[in-house]
């Protein structure tokens, strides 16, 4: 049986409300924008996509490994983007200032499913929480909005990473602990 599995970072209840206060300055513009639940923010460090059951415990193991060798870090979020571009957005998010511990465990968690013949995406690591997939089109004024739009920067720490997986469900995507990983103390 396959499983839809990604590595990710989970946040304290509090750093949560912090990213879900801001999606909802955003709600009120009444967009064609699927907002996530404050249950489903996160940060994702690698999307594996539909693993064979029978790699979870080389996944398990490798993970293991690495947190050993990965140090406890803290983030520094200080702006909001888009992906395509402001133009075609599809995707509203959350960004961080660049963290090497972080990009090392991305980097250390690919090599690890290429070990175990996982095919992993090949872009570039952009450390990011999805607060929103956008369903249509934008108006150009809440385009504008979130070309300007700002916040008071905030830390969040990163003790731990999570294997996760995703079930989907006729009401949408959920979200369930596989298993926990902490990280190693400075």
């Amino acid at each position: 049986m396959k499983l839809r599995l990604f590595f990710a970072v989970n946040f304290s209840d509090e750093t949560k409300e912090k990213f879900y206060e801001i999606s909802s300055r955003l709600k009120k513009f009444n967009e064609p924008v699927k907002y996530e639940s404050i249950e489903k923010l996160h940060l994702t460090l690698l999307f594996l996509g539909n693993v064979d059951e029978v790699l979870i415990q080389n996944l398990k193991q490798g993970s293991e490994e690495i947190s050993k060798k990965i140090f406890t870090t803290e983030l520094y979020f200080e702006k909001l983007g888009v992906f395509k571009n402001y133009s075609l957005p599809r995707v509203i998010w959350i960004g961080t200032k660049e963290n090497p511990e972080l990009k090392l465990l991305s980097e250390q968690l690919k090599s690890l499913a290429h070990s175990l013949n996982i095919q992993t995406d090949e872009k570039e690591f952009s450390p990011h929480i999805t607060l929103g997939r956008v369903k249509g089109k934008l108006s150009s004024e809440f385009v504008e909005f979130l070309k300007s739009f700002s916040f008071d920067p905030f830390t969040a720490k990163v003790n731990s990473f999570e294997l996760m997986e995703s079930k989907l469900e006729p009401s949408g995507s959920k979200y369930f602990v596989k298993s926990s990983y902490l990280l190693k103390v400075k």
